[in-house]
């Protein structure tokens, strides 16, 4: 069983800098994540101090994420599958909501997080753009349930 899970991530140790924090109508701008996991509970995929088999880092410790989806699937290709859809159709790395969170952040070097693997696959989205992911995300998982009934 694979776990596809979407998530906000808060940087507690830096802030996003000024130009990141807003997009020109003033809605505010969140740093997210979109990931598979074989974990049950996909916060644990970040926990330094689980040995789960994920290569792991203390730098996570920097961060408050908060996981606000999460769907279960039977194979790991079909996570991935739904994984490649959000970050390459909807939000895609060549898109605007694709950021280098050590600039966006202010880090002191551009490869300050390169250990804390995930991290680097951060996007960039307003309040607005989560809570409409978020509706179309739990919108298809109920109509997934249902005709699996």
């Amino acid at each position: 069983m694979y776990k596809f899970y979407f998530g906000t991530f808060k940087n507690q140790k830096f802030d996003l800098i000024e130009r990141y924090r807003y997009d020109k109508y003033g809605d505010e701008k969140l740093l997210c994540k979109f990931g598979i996991t074989h974990n049950n509970d996909a916060a644990k995929r970040f926990d330094p101090s689980i040995n789960d088999g994920y290569q792991k880092s203390k730098k996570y410790l920097d961060w408050d994420i908060k996981i606000e989806f999460s769907r279960s699937f039977d194979t790991k290709e079909e996570a991935e599958a739904y994984e490649k859809y959000w970050l390459e159709e909807e939000y895609p790395k060549t898109g605007y909501t694709k950021v280098w969170v050590e600039k966006a952040l202010g880090c002191p070097t551009m490869d300050y997080y390169t250990e804390a693997t995930g991290i680097s696959e951060l996007r960039l989205l307003t309040k607005r753009q989560k809570g409409r992911t978020l509706r179309m995300m739990y919108e298809e998982r109920e109509k997934a349930n249902a005709e699996s009934v």
